[in-house]
């Protein structure tokens, strides 16, 4: 498709620039930020409730868990209603996705940062609307007004919760925002959702029916408690409110003072350090044994003897585990029979101020016992017999050799199994060894040289701990005719590409800028030549005839390998680089070919070129004049695919043209048949500059530069690289300017930078 013709598009989205967001949006630079809290919320399950029924349901998905800041970033805003599941130790929901995902939810449960030493008590779901980034007690009671009325507006559901929390038509609460911490923090609104929280745990069955009644009666109670000047900032102050009446239609509130059961943080740390201290507890080896104090582990206002309840996963290791008064002790044994990782769980129960019991508060130590790991072994007969094989083969320098390996039982591990395999080393220069994943080896190559028996064919095995390695011997390389050297496929030939660089070959700075230059480069009898850089080379390619700063080149196993001595202040310099060859590049012009120039010994980047075996493919891309047809504007280009190492054939077109406003100048990027985003730009280029003699801003000389915009509007997506040229007065007759995109050092290896020139005739053509 002509993406030429919508420059319209283009500039409208550059010029009218980046809108807002709802919600407390919180943004990143690779997608958006969901936040859950009444405290942050720790390893919370955040999922799409696409049913909307308050709940996690096994068939819906999982976008993640949140970090110590509750925060998970999504690349996108799933449609339906975020909800956010916390989990408890052995609760029913971890249990759940235990069942589902064992290695990365076994131990993971939910931390109300608000008390960061203990695992939350109650297992719970908050919803928030799709179009807020934050999870809250408030954003819930949104969800929840939405859900009983699907005829409800979001706005009018906000006013309803607004109105129960106090809030005014002329002094709104902002229910999406982070009431935790930072510019939007308020005490008050934190308060009200810790007694939300609270209230929802203790009232399953009534709390969103009459969701804005609570909302009302938590908000009235928050009031009181600044009337009465208690501290609000104390996270352990939690009042329950619970409905005395539960089959009434309205709710009948009572509240109760609670202040909620805690982990003594010193004593926990002081026992977890103990626990990290001791010697690695290892299968087979014995255990000494450890004493930890608890004594004052829990601590409750409304209790004057919190008592602690022990678990723990430890049966069937040889280790006992015991409550002894205030210690956790852990019995010594001679023999540890099991490994793995494990935990104690000590629970006590929090009571409110009544004496009637809220919940279960649990701290988790968790323990690990290591395997004991025997290396693997060689299978000494498998070993003779492989060996037997390998005597029997015939090699001749020369002559293309191929044989295969079943390594699979040269080694065994009595303690676990075998889990990579490798072929590290044939010592016969022309042959390879290559394992393929299942234990079989293939040798293969051409002998370039004769030999004596005894060349080492080395292959391992690891455990995943431990590698060990043997050597075959491999037999004599008898003597053959040597073949008369093989030519690379670069010698003999001048090939042209495309460079970017601000030289002229004038000796006179005045416009030394980064322009687009082709070059010519010519591998023969050991020596580089080249063309010496002029004007004429921002339009024309010009021959190889001039060696290049005393540059040779030698063959070697394949590789080319070119050499340039050159001095640099003064000082005498030598770089060495390899010219690979990394595939044909026909579908850009016949014979062209993809080439990536490697540095030797020097820590700087690779870079990819195309070099074209005719100069008419390399001037058609520097040769463009304003005023061209779209079919003389465009030029193709590998552009990665979704896959690593794979390429799609794109389409670059550009156009410099003058309208009403001024200048404008810009690149699309097009791959026919698929979409093709700025988010690929933005990975694999670093910037896009439109530069020439007679480019001056009051920010630049020579240079302006590139923003990208994803055009959404055609069948499939592309990109599009404006340069505002609002600020130039004009551009000269025949001058050439050159678009450059310059690819980031850590991909020019994979993608070649982007490189154009255009012609300005006093018109441009936009179709």
């Amino acid at each position: 498709m002509n993406k030429v013709s919508l420059l319209a598009a283009s500039v409208a989205i550059a010029l009218t620039g980046c809108g807002g967001s709802d919600g407390g949006s919180s943004s990143a630079s690779n997608g958006v930020v969901i936040t859950g809290f009444d405290g942050y919320f720790k390893n919370a399950v955040v999922f799409e409730d696409t049913n909307n029924n308050g709940q996690w349901d096994t068939q819906e998905s999982i976008l993640g868990l949140t970090d110590e800041k509750g925060q998970l970033t999504l690349a996108a805003k799933p449609e339906k209603t975020l909800a956010l599941q916390t989990l408890v130790p052995n609760g029913a929901k971890q249990r759940q996705l235990i069942a589902l995902d064992a290695k990365k939810y076994a131990g993971t449960y939910t931390v109300d940062m608000d008390h960061p030493s203990q695992a939350m008590a109650h297992e719970i779901v908050f919803r928030a609307p799709s179009s807020s980034n934050v999870i809250s007690p408030l954003t819930d009671l949104v969800a929840i007004e939405m859900a009983k009325d699907p005829s409800i507006t979001e706005e009018d559901a906000k006013a309803n919760v607004n109105k129960a929390l106090g809030g005014s038509e002329e002094a709104p609460i902002d229910l999406y925002s982070d009431f935790v911490e930072g510019a939007t923090k308020n005490a008050e609104l934190h308060k009200t959702a810790q007694i939300l929280t609270e209230s929802k745990a203790q009232n399953p069955t009534n709390y969103e029916k009459k969701a804005t009644e609570f909302a009302q009666a938590a908000n009235q109670e928050v009031d009181r408690l600044v009337a009465s000047g208690e501290n609000i900032n104390d996270p352990s102050l939690r009042p329950v409110i619970t409905d005395s009446m539960p089959n009434s239609d309205n709710l009948a509130p009572e509240t109760v003072v609670n202040n909620k059961l805690t982990v003594n943080e010193t004593i926990e740390d002081a026992a977890e350090d103990k626990l990290d201290k001791l010697p690695k507890i290892v299968k087979g080896a014995s255990f000494d044994g450890v004493e930890l104090n608890i004594e004052g582990l829990f601590k409750d206002k409304d209790q004057s003897l919190v008592n602690t309840k022990l678990t723990h996963n430890l049966a069937g290791t040889g280790i006992e585990v015991e409550k002894v008064g205030n210690l956790i002790v852990l019995h010594p044994t001679t023999i540890v029979e099991k490994s793995g990782d494990f935990e104690i769980v000590l629970t006590a129960q929090d009571k409110n101020s009544n004496g009637d019991v809220l919940s279960t508060v649990s701290t988790v130590f968790e323990i690990e016992i290591e395997s004991a790991n025997l290396p693997p072994m060689v299978v000494e007969a498998e070993q003779a017999r492989l060996q037997s094989i390998v005597d029997g083969w015939y090699l001749q320098q020369g002559e293309l050799f191929e044989q295969t390996l079943d390594i699979s039982g040269l080694f065994q591990d009595k303690d676990g199994q075998i889990t990579d395999y490798s072929a590290d080393y044939v010592g016969i220069e022309g042959l390879s060894a290559i394992e393929d994943g299942n234990a079989i080896v293939t040798i293969k190559g051409t002998p370039t040289k004769a030999g004596e028996s005894g060349a080492a064919l080395t292959i391992s095995a690891t455990d995943g701990h431990t590698a060990v390695q043997i050597a075959l011997s491999m037999p004599e390389v008898k003597e053959g005719v040597t073949p008369p050297p093989t030519a690379h496929p670069l010698e003999g030939k001048t090939w042209y590409y495309l460079e970017h660089g601000s030289d002229d070959g004038d000796d006179n700075d005045e416009f030394d800028y980064s322009r687009v230059w082709c070059e010519s480069i010519k591998f023969e009898g050991g020596v580089v030549y080249g063309n010496v850089r002029s004007s004429e080379n921002r339009t024309e390619c010009t021959d190889a005839d001039t060696q290049k700063e005393q540059a040779t080149y030698k063959v070697e196993n394949g590789r080319l390998i070119a050499t340039f001595q050159f001095e640099e202040d003064s000082e005498s310099l030598t770089e060495s680089f390899e010219v690979d060859v990394a595939g044909d590049a026909d579908e850009l012009a016949k014979g062209a070919k993809t080439i990536v120039q490697r540095p030797i010994a020097l820590d700087e980047k690779a870079e990819r070129y195309t070099y074209f075996a005719d100069a008419a493919n390399a001037e058609s891309r520097i040769q463009v004049k304003s005023d061209d047809s779209y079919d003389k504007r465009f030029g193709y280009i590998y552009l990665p695919a979704e896959q690593d190492n794979v390429y799609d054939l794109g389409i670059v077109s550009f156009a410099l043209v003058e309208g009403s406003q001024g200048y404008k100048a810009y690149i699309n990027f097009d791959v026919e048949g698929k979409d093709f985003s700025c988010a690929t730009i933005d990975e694999f280029y670093k910037s896009f500059t439109f530069s020439g003699n007679d480019l001056t801003t009051p920010y630049s000389q020579h240079y302006i530069g590139g923003s990208c915009n994803t055009i959404t509007d055609e069948e499939y997506d592309y990109a599009s690289i404006y340069f505002d040229l609002s600020q130039i007065q004009s551009l000269d007759v025949k001058n050439i300017y050159s678009f450059i995109g310059y690819a980031n050092d850590k991909n020019a290896e994979y993608i070649e930078a982007v490189k154009f020139n255009i012609e300005w005739t006093g018109e441009g053509d936009n179709e």
